[in-house]
């Protein structure tokens, strides 16, 4: 398991204990906004995650995740993300790419 990949497991267990019941559909909450549908500020990410840390950066990781583990289905990725069928089928090429397979493993 790479490093962020235990912090963000450790973040989920965090969010479990303090917030089991949070009807908020965004990965990060804090005490403002567990109960609500409002996303944390940049701010927040900022001190919590660091600046080189972005969501965009933390979605694209994990739409990549998907379209590896699920062999480049652009059906699948289009309805677990909601993205259009040409951003799926974008990602899900990224599998049949050797170069791109190659730094996906090695960064796990």
């Amino acid at each position: 398991m790479r490093r962020g990949e235990l912090c963000l497991a450790s973040y989920l267990g965090h969010r479990r204990r303090h917030w089991p019941d949070t009807a908020n559909p965004h990965l990060f909450v804090h005490f403002r906004s567990a109960n609500t549908t409002a996303h944390v500020g940049h701010r927040w990410i900022n001190l919590h995650l660091g600046p080189h840390l972005t969501c965009r950066s933390l979605r694209n990781d994990r739409l990549l995740h998907e379209a590896f583990a699920t062999e480049g289905d652009a059906k699948r990725l289009g309805d677990l993300f909601g993205i259009s069928t040409r951003t799926a089928h974008r990602y899900a090429r990224h599998i049949s790419h050797p170069d791109l397979q190659g730094q996906h493993d090695a960064q796990r």
